[in-house]
C-alpha cells in the first residue's frame, strides 16, 4: 500500500489515478452559495472544512448521486465512504416547484442551458421554499467514525458538489428529491401532453398452429455473430440500483459478489460455441476454448475436463503466489499482465484465494490492490 505524507504529521493513501479534481476556475453563484454552506458550521469545523478542501483535491472518486443523497470515495489516511444527506421536499413543496417553473418558462429554459436562475430561486422564496439547502437540511455520515460531523471527509465531497452544481443545475433538484427526467415528465403532464417519452411499441404475433414444432423457426435463419464485452464500471447492475438501505458498507460488501457473478456470466459465455462452429471441427480435434486442450477420445470428457482445470488452477494459483511475494501488492490487472494470464480467471483465484485467508485486498473498485496474508 503506497502512502504520502502531509502537513499533518500523518500519512495517508497515495491519491486514486481517476481523482476528482476541484476546479479553480471562478465558481457561479449556485457553486458559491453551496460552499457557503459549509461557513455556517462555525469554528468548530473550521479545520475540518479545510481538510476537506485539500482533500477535493484529486482525493475523491466514484462520486454518484441519487435523490436526496451524494456518497463518493475519499482517500484518506484510509479509502473512506462518505454520504452527504439532503432534506428532500414534500410533495406540496414540490407542487409549488412546478407552478413556478411551468408559469415562467424562461426558468426552465435557464435550467436546461445549465444556469440556475436566481430569479427562479428568489420566486420560490416567496413561496415559502428554500431550494438552496440551509443548515437544518444538511446531515451526513462517513465510514471514518468522526463523530463530530460533518467530518473532513464529507466536507470533501461537499466541495466537489460545488463544482457539479455550477454545471448541472439538475442536480440540485435532484438532492432535494426529484431527478431532471422527473421533474420534465411531471411539467409535461401539466401541460396536458400524457404521452410517454418513449411511445410503447406492442406487438402482436399469431402463434404456430399446433401441427409445428415450436422450438424450429419455420424460415432458415441467417448466420448471427456477436460478441461479449465486460462492463467497465464495477458492479453496474448493483450501482443501478441505487444505494441500498442498511449499513452504509452495504454496497462494498455486495460488489465483490456482483463481480464474481459477471465474470462467471462472461467466463461461460465465451465457452459456448455455435453448432457451426462445432461441424467445421472433427469430433476428434475438438479443443476447449478455455484451456485449449485437445480432448483425448480414451478419456470421458467429464475426467478430461476435471483433471485439465485441477492442475490449471494449482499452476495459477503457484504464480500468482509467487509473484504477489515479489511485488508485494498489485492490481488483479497488474498481476494478469505479468502473468499473461486472463483478467477474469485471475481475479477469480484471487476471490478464492482470499476466502481462504491467503490474501487479502485494500481499496475498492478499480483502486483494489492484493496482498499476501
Amino acid at each position: 500500500m503506497q502512502y504520502s505524507s502531509f502537513k499533518s504529521g500523518g500519512s495517508r493513501l497515495a491519491a486514486p489515478e481517476d481523482g476528482i479534481m476541484s476546479s479553480h476556475r471562478p465558481r457561479g453563484w449556485l457553486g458559491q452559495t453551496w460552499l457557503d454552506l459549509l461557513a455556517t458550521l462555525g469554528r468548530t469545523h473550521a479545520s475540518r472544512v479545510a481538510r476537506g478542501r485539500s482533500l477535493a483535491r484529486g482525493r475523491v472518486r466514484d462520486l454518484w448521486f441519487s435523490p436526496g443523497l451524494a456518497n463518493a470515495e475519499v482517500y484518506d489516511a484510509e479509502v473512506f465512504r462518505s454520504t452527504l444527506r439532503i432534506r428532500t421536499f414534500k410533495d406540496s413543496e414540490w407542487r409549488r416547484v412546478l407552478d413556478v417553473l411551468a408559469k415562467d418558462l424562461r426558468h426552465l429554459a435557464a435550467l436546461l442551458e445549465g444556469r440556475m436562475p436566481k430569479a427562479l430561486v428568489e420566486a420560490l422564496e416567496a413561496k415559502g421554499v428554500s431550494l438552496v439547502p440551509t443548515k437544518a437540511d444538511y446531515e451526513g455520515d462517513c465510514t471514518c467514525g468522526d463523530y463530530i460531523l460533518p467530518c473532513a471527509h464529507i466536507c470533501a465531497v461537499h466541495t466537489v458538489l460545488g463544482d457539479a452544481l455550477d454545471g448541472e443545475p439538475f442536480l440540485l433538484l435532484t438532492l432535494r428529491g426529484r431527478t431532471r427526467e422527473q421533474v420534465l415528465s411531471a411539467l409535461r403532464r401539466r401541460w396536458g401532453d400524457k404521452r410517454p417519452l418513449q411511445p410503447r411499441r406492442i406487438i402482436t404475433e399469431e402463434a404456430p398452429p399446433e401441427t409445428e414444432d415450436w422450438l424450429r423457426s419455420p424460415t432458415e435463419l441467417g448466420a448471427i455473430r456477436f460478441s461479449f464485452i465486460q462492463n467497465s464500471v464495477p458492479a453496474a447492475g448493483l450501482r443501478a440500483l441505487g444505494p441500498p438501505p442498511g449499513e452504509d458498507d452495504l454496497v462494498g460488501a455486495l460488489e465483490p459478489l456482483y463481480e464474481a457473478g459477471a465474470s462467471a456470466a462472461h467466463e461461460i459465455a465465451l465457452q459456448e460455441r455455435s453448432s457451426s462452429e462445432e461441424d467445421e471441427v472433427s469430433p476428434r480435434r475438438r479443443r476447449r476454448r478455455r484451456v485449449g486442450v485437445a480432448i483425448e477420445p480414451s478419456r470421458s470428457s467429464r475426467e478430461q475436463k476435471a483433471s485439465i482445470e485441477e492442475a490449471e488452477r494449482h499452476t495459477l494459483t503457484e504464480k500468482i503466489v509467487d509473484l504477489l511475494a515479489e511485488l508485494k501488492s498489485a492490481k488483479s490487472s497488474e498481476l494478469a499482465k505479468r502473468l499473461s494470464e486472463d483478467k477474469v480467471a485471475v481475479r477469480n483465484e484471487l476471490i478464492s484465494l482470499e476466502q481462504l485467508g491467503i490474501v487479502y485486498r485494500t481499496g475498492a473498485t478499480r483502486g483494489t490492490r492484493w496482498h499476501l496474508g
